[in-house]
């Protein structure tokens, strides 16, 4: 409790000294005729006492309510604040998943017409994170939880994971009517987001599920949106519908996922080259590394099943930092068993390029395995060029330490002329799907005029998936630098392609004919 004396020195003392001095008139007049004047002043003082304690707890009374107020304040903030750090993001201020699960149990209480869950998630935050940093991911997604709100004002809006967005509807409509919604939500995505002196795109894989079609409750229901988000990641049109086989799939991802964590330390994974064979006078041996997965259990496993769960679960660091690494040292082996350079071309994920010092990783390695960097090639895809402003400085650092760059997969739609004029690379390769279709007439004049634009940009240009001698005349006849594919040659292990090399006898090195050259990188591929 407060000590009364300190209440003296209070605004009120002047209240409490007039208030003392009019007692103790009224109380000698009342009993100066009555009483001795001894008794009057005992009396008096008396009253005064009784009177400046009842003062003195008044004002205890009114500070003690005054601090109980302040207190239910400060708790009633508290439990604010803990109530929104409990149900909404941080972020973009939206309803997260517990908020979302009893929104939508009580939503389902109250009305039983249909529902339609919609989760989508925005496919290059972690990359911008990781390469700009933290404002750079929070801003977004604030823009884009603006975007949303301007949108569709009508929906429940939420926040699942870091770069998950929930949109829950009354499915009043039938499915296209859903699909429209979902076009409406890519073509909104698709829309560049300004933030300080960036410009920066994202793409959305949408996933969709149905009350009570494919879950009875809210748990299952964003489970079931979400299996097909992950299932969305693989189709052109990005936007899936739920089906049952999904949530298997899902499962078995999973147990992939954990058995590739262990791939990594267990070196199940290995490495196989594929040869590109130069059409022109240039005889050099250049060849293409590609991962590999000997599954203890499950036996080979293609790049297609685990490379998307690597990318997925960021083991795609690791494992490309250790494709890497092997490849400069096999490569190097293979330089001084032949006697003569030997190229390696090595893919590059996204994740990959933008992780921390991964220019230092580069130097390091090629440093370590003591590979000339003019014998590395480093390709990245065209959808890795959609923000120049990341990829630029990265390309011109790389480029500095003297590796080659190329751009894998081209003609699938993201890059431009203007794109590849900015862009510091040495090589284009053509994409299998083009080359495959090479026997269709309306397909040779869209090859010739990507070679034709490479050439215009100096541009060495590779042809990937060639399969048959159809298509391998056509493009020894054109202007392309090299082939790959099945005709020239299967991925190979190492050890078979070094066997091979051991086999070779010295005078069958030295090409003087293109039939000679051909006839050389048969035998050591094949």
């Amino acid at each position: 409790m407060m000590n009364i004396y300190s209440y003296l020195h209070r605004k009120n003392i002047v209240y409490v000294a007039l208030g003392l001095i009019f007692l103790a008139f009224v109380s000698i007049l009342i009993f100066s005729k009555e009483n001795s004047l001894s008794n009057n002043i005992f009396f008096s003082i008396v009253i005064m006492i009784l009177f400046y304690l009842a003062t003195c707890v008044k004002f205890i009374y009114e500070d003690t309510i005054k601090t109980l107020r302040e207190a239910e304040q400060k708790l009633t903030v508290s439990e604010k604040e803990k109530y929104f750090m409990s149900y909404y993001d941080e972020v973009t201020k939206l309803p997260n998943e517990r908020y979302l699960i009893e929104k939508i149990y009580k939503n389902l209480e109250i009305s039983i017409s249909d529902k339609a869950l919609l989760v989508f998630e925005v496919d290059r935050l972690t990359t911008i994170k990781s390469s700009l940093g933290s404002f750079y991911t929070n801003r977004m997604l604030e823009l884009i939880t603006e975007r949303l709100q301007n949108q569709f004002p009508d929906y429940i809006i939420g926040k699942l994971k870091e770069d998950q967005f929930v949109i829950l509807s009354d499915r009043k409509n039938e499915k296209e009517a859903f699909l429209t919604l979902c076009k409406q939500l890519m073509e909104l995505m698709e829309q560049p987001f300004c933030i300080q002196h960036f410009s920066l795109n994202i793409t959305v894989n949408i996933g969709c599920a149905y009350y009570p079609e494919n879950a009875k409750n809210a748990e299952d229901l964003i489970k079931c949106a979400q299996f097909a988000m992950y299932e969305a990641r693989k189709v052109p049109e990005q936007c899936i519908f739920y089906e049952p086989a999904m949530s298997c799939i899902r499962e078995e991802q999973l147990m992939l996922e954990n058995d590739l964590y262990k791939a990594i330390q267990n070196n199940e994974l290995f490495l196989q080259y594929q040869p590109q064979l130069k059409l022109k006078t240039k005889h050099d041996i250049s060849m293409e590394a590609l991962v590999r997965w000997n599954h203890p259990k499950k036996g080979l496993i293609p790049p297609s099943a685990f490379i998307p769960i690597a990318e997925e679960s960021g083991l795609i660091v690791p494992i490309g930092k250790w494709v890497l690494e092997t490849a400069c040292k096999q490569t190097k082996v293979l330089q001084e068993t032949l006697g003569q350079p030997v190229n390696v071309a090595v893919n590059l994920s996204l994740r990959q390029l933008f992780h921390e010092n991964f220019v230092q990783v580069v130097s390091s390695i090629l440093e370590e395995t003591k590979l000339p960097p003019a014998s590395l090639q480093l390709e990245i895809t065209e959808t890795m060029t959609m923000d120049k402003n990341f990829l630029l400085p990265i390309l011109h650092d790389l480029k500095a330490l003297g590796v080659t760059i190329a751009l894998d997969d081209f003609g699938k739609g993201y890059s431009s002329l203007s794109y590849l004029k900015d862009l510091p690379i040495d090589c284009l390769k053509i994409d299998r799907d083009f080359v495959n279709n090479m026997s269709e007439s309306e397909h040779e004049p869209l090859v010739d005029l990507i070679i034709s634009m490479a050439k215009h940009l100096n541009l060495n240009v590779v042809a990937e998936g060639v399969e048959t001698m159809e298509q391998f005349n056509y493009l020894v006849n054109s202007e392309c630098d090299a082939v790959q594919g099945y005709l020239i040659s299967r991925p190979n292990n190492f050890e078979r392609i070094i066997n091979n090399c051991n086999r070779l006898e010295k005078n069958t090195l030295q090409c003087e004919t293109q039939s000679g050259y051909y006839s050389l990188i048969k035998q050591i591929f094949n």
